[in-house]
């Protein structure tokens, strides 16, 4: 992203900000995102070009700023303060949480966006990235004889595939039972 985060933010650019991850976020209840022009963001948004260009160098950065906005939305810097064997549990809460607030249109973006798509597999590589932080907060991760970054790659492909199921799939699964198949897939690795 262009802007610069470090600095305070104007309420300008707040405001800004949000219209153009708001409307990628509503492009993409209705198309794949490789269909989504920047033409169509700046169109929703109500913003010329020029703007968007003065704070994205393309719709691509603008997805990775919608999963930053997603993390601060969710409260995933609140899992650095929880005990080191509960930091996955609390992430995948958050996320659960999240999801089942937002059921339909996280599911209307799904049904637009394929698992093989380039959404789809930029929301993975979050995940992974967030995992990457929580191993290197969690001291017990480096105690394993399993290198740390397969190890939050396999804690991040299982974490999505049981939020997936228990969040979108299954409406009957509660994050309770979420938790527990999470603690069940993971626990054969320890």
């Amino acid at each position: 992203m262009k802007y610069d985060g470090s600095r305070p933010m104007t309420r300008g650019a707040k405001r800004t900000l949000t219209a153009f991850s708001n409307g990628m976020l509503l492009l993409l209840t209705k198309k794949p995102f490789e269909e989504i022009t920047v033409g169509e963001l700046c169109e929703g948004a109500q913003y010329p070009r020029a703007t968007f260009y003065n704070y994205f160098d393309d719709k691509y950065d603008l997805l990775e700023y919608c999963w930053q906005t997603l993390a601060a939305q969710i409260g995933l810097s609140e899992y650095h303060h929880a005990p080191e064997n509960e930091m996955l549990y609390l992430y995948f809460d958050r996320i659960y949480d999240f999801t089942r607030e937002n059921r339909s249109t996280v599911s209307q973006i799904l049904l637009h966006n394929p698992e093989n798509g380039y959404m789809v597999s930029s929301f993975r590589s979050f995940l992974n990235g967030q995992m990457r932080e929580i191993f290197q907060k969690c001291m017990d991760a480096a105690e394993k004889e399993i290198p740390k970054e397969l190890l939050a790659d396999h804690y991040s492909n299982t974490l999505f595939l049981v939020w997936q199921w228990s969040a979108l799939k299954d409406a009957s699964c509660t994050k309770e039972m979420g938790r527990t198949y999470l603690r069940m897939l993971l626990s054969k690795i320890g």
